[in-house]
């Protein structure tokens, strides 16, 4: 059965886990090998224990049985009524099969109810499967971009906006 949830600071190790576990996929030949091959398992630990308690960040799971399979991390901007999707990943076992869809309804769905009424997010200019995922799920381009050091390297990101 799958469920999507609010996380629980106990999730922490294993969101973390699925984040790094999916970035070593989704983003291998757009960021360097270096930088993916030293990516461990517990890179996002320390902060989702500073945020997963609700302070400032929203983070929410999807599971199958207890198995955490995908995970979310929103925080709020600077802009009253703005949220930011920090943070939207899938085991890479998972991709491609459709709980991307699903989730992310889901997570809208938990905004909405929060009162936000706008999303943004960032997303590696070079990562066209996620920019058509996005589009697909009613995102724009901003025509804004901003950059991500990774490792030693920037990268640039679009910004993409939707009205919830």
């Amino acid at each position: 059965m799958t469920n999507v949830r609010i996380a629980k600071l106990d999730d922490k190790e294993r969101i973390s886990a699925v984040l790094a576990a999916s970035w070593k996929t989704a983003y291998r030949g757009m960021v360097g090998d270096d930088y993916l091959d030293a990516l461990k398992a517990d890179h996002w630990v320390e902060f989702l224990a500073s945020g997963i308690d609700g302070k400032y960040l929203i983070s929410m799971v999807i599971e199958e049985g207890y198995t955490i399979i995908g995970a979310a991390i929103l925080g709020e901007t600077e802009i009253e009524d703005e949220i930011r999707l920090i943070s939207f990943y899938l085991a890479p076992d998972r991709f491609g099969q459709g709980y991307g869809r699903m989730f992310y309804r889901e997570i809208e769905e938990e905004v909405r109810q929060r009162g936000y009424t706008k999303c943004v997010l960032d997303v590696l200019e070079a990562n066209e499967k996620a920019i058509r995922f996005y589009r697909a799920n009613g995102f724009v381009d901003a025509q804004k971009k901003t950059t991500a050091a990774l490792g030693s390297r920037q990268y640039t990101c679009l910004v993409m906006e939707k009205s919830l």
